[in-house]
């Protein structure tokens, strides 16, 4: 799935196109010079000002022409019709990005204009009015989470947006995410087991969106798990790359499922109003954009699945 999903991409697609265009030119050009030269040119060019004028080379020179005409006209078809087949999915694309959006705010926002409206009618007792704050302050938070959420994915998406890359050390910006975060660990009671080296693997990224990449692969270990689920967390330089990986024994993805899609995920977080669906897909383009790819190992070691990162 994987590699046709690669095989077929929007680059390759019109790479294909001009191979085959350009062999089908080679394979006219080659069967008309022999229809010519071995068939019309002695039937119909046998006078002597034929040859003194150089009609036949100047007949064949213009079908030569058309036919690099056709095939370029044929090349334009095809990739018009690629190019507009993929604005159409990026255009369904984002319209379901901004309807699940928009659906997902409509929840958090329906409360806060409930409990809004209720404290200024004076319906809630004063014993109440410290709780209804808070929910309302916990739902705007979440409202501006996925604000924020939705406007990393689009400016990633955006030919404007380019990483500011600088040297960055691997094993120390992934020992702080795990420093960071194993606070939480602890609370669903999850042990990680750390295996980075103490010497510096150094890659060339944009050390603000990477450490957004890596955090969020560390926060669906425990946010999209059961508790007391086994994780570790790995650096390693393989050659020329810098490899990560964190392993979990939480539940299987299936192997039909890109969870990499947006609002594709491996459980029911979503719909729960744990998660906007959007995060593995924003992952996904800061790890290409910064020159690496990121992809999932099942079963490796001892565990259910494996998030991987080369760079």
């Amino acid at each position: 799935m994987k590699f046709k999903n690669k095989l077929f991409s929007t680059k390759n697609k019109i790479f294909l196109s001009y191979i085959f265009c350009s062999l089908i030119v080679v394979i006219l050009e080659k069967n008309l010079e022999g229809i010519f030269y071995e068939l019309v040119y002695p039937k119909y060019f046998q006078r002597e000002e034929d040859y003194a004028t150089g009609t036949p080379g100047y007949i064949y020179l213009i079908l030569s022409i058309l036919i690099i005409i056709i095939a370029a006209v044929v090349l334009y078809k095809l990739t018009a019709g690629i190019l507009k087949k993929e604005s159409e999915k990026r255009l369904k694309e984002q319209n379901l990005i901004y309807a699940a959006i928009a659906h997902d705010l409509k929840t958090p926002m329906t409360s806060v204009q409930g409990f809004a409206k209720a404290l200024s009618e004076g319906k809630v007792s004063t014993a109440e009015k410290e709780e209804i704050y808070s929910i309302i302050y916990s739902k705007s938070n979440t409202m501006n989470d996925m604000i924020d959420t939705l406007f990393e994915y689009s400016k990633l998406g955006t030919e404007e947006y380019k990483p500011m890359l600088e040297t960055v050390n691997i094993c120390s910006l992934v020992r702080d995410i795990v420093a960071e975060n194993y606070t939480d660990f602890e609370e669903h009671d999850i042990e990680p087991e750390v295996e980075i080296p103490d010497e510096e693997i150094s890659v060339n990224a944009d050390k603000k969106e990477l450490s957004r990449a890596i955090t969020n692969l560390v926060v669906n270990v425990y946010k999209h798990n059961r508790e007391g689920i086994k994780v570790k967390v790995s650096v390693e330089k393989n050659e020329n790359k810098a490899v990560i990986k964190i392993l979990d024994t939480g539940d299987e993805i299936p192997q039909d499922m890109d969870i990499f899609e947006p609002f594709v995920t491996e459980n029911t977080s979503r719909m729960s109003g744990r998660g906007t669906g959007l995060g593995l897909a924003i992952t996904k383009r800061i790890i290409e954009m910064n020159g690496g790819k990121i992809y999932i190992r099942s079963k490796e070691e001892g565990y259910t699945k494996a998030f991987v990162i080369e760079l």
